[in-house]
């Protein structure tokens, strides 16, 4: 999707921020908490995982891309680190509900602009974004209906949706479900293909592609590329 640089630039992707429904920080304290005290350590312990991850996220976006890419529950920043070296012409946002992790994010320096939201109430502009990525974090989320409608208003007409997150129609991540409900408070649900393409096409986008892909032998992965009509 090309643009002329110096329009792109003048595009403002905030918007006032809108006001969450009562009780909305409860629902969402226990993720804020978790990754709050995994920050520090994210980016080692989790360093193998968030390499495959990312590669899987950036190679549904052709390395000739530009415009302005939205990364929702960014983390770190690991995604946006991988995208300025792999995708230079992207222009990055990140959002996060966990203080800490943005200012890990903030840290590396890469130029993109760091914001604290959840993915339910994006403080950003209706079709401000020629890329929308969600990755590693959809099973966190506790309004997914709201989550995808966000995404797909930010999104440009003919934008770019890549959401990859754990299939549940693996063994692996089935038993890992059972025990992350009883010992992670941040933990939601997973979702098989089949129903997270069923919330997708609800929410108004076009599946392009929809794919399982295992990355070792515990985590069985779903990648979808979806675009708004």
């Amino acid at each position: 999707m090309t643009q002329d640089p110096e329009e792109s630039q003048k595009v403002d992707v905030r918007r006032p921020s809108p006001r969450p429904p009562n009780g909305a920080g409860r629902v969402h304290a226990p993720v804020r908490r978790s990754y709050d005290e995994l920050a520090a350590s994210y980016d080692t312990r989790w360093r193998h995982y968030i390499e495959a991850t990312s590669a899987l996220a950036i190679e549904a976006i052709a390395p000739e891309a530009d415009g302005r890419a939205l990364n929702i529950a960014c983390g770190t920043g690991e995604l946006e680190r991988r995208l300025h070296e792999l995708r230079p012409q992207l222009r990055l946002t990140g959002t996060d509900l966990s203080p800490n992790m943005l200012r890990r994010a903030a840290a590396k320096e890469l130029g993109a602009e760091w914001l604290a939201a959840v993915a339910a109430h994006l403080p950003l502009a209706d079709a401000a974004f020629d890329y929308v990525l969600c990755v590693n974090a959809f099973h966190y989320f506790r309004l997914p209906s709201d989550s995808l409608a966000e995404m797909r208003r930010v999104l440009r007409p003919g934008g770019t949706l890549v959401l990859v997150d754990w299939c549940d129609d693996y063994l692996s991540c089935k038993l890992c479900s059972v025990w992350l409900r009883l010992t992670d408070r941040a933990f939601y649900r997973n979702y098989s293909l089949a129903g997270c393409r069923a919330q997708l096409e609800q929410a108004g986008f076009r599946i392009d592609s929809a794919e399982r892909r295992r990355i070792n032998w515990l985590w069985g992965l779903m990648r979808f590329v979806c675009r708004v009509p």
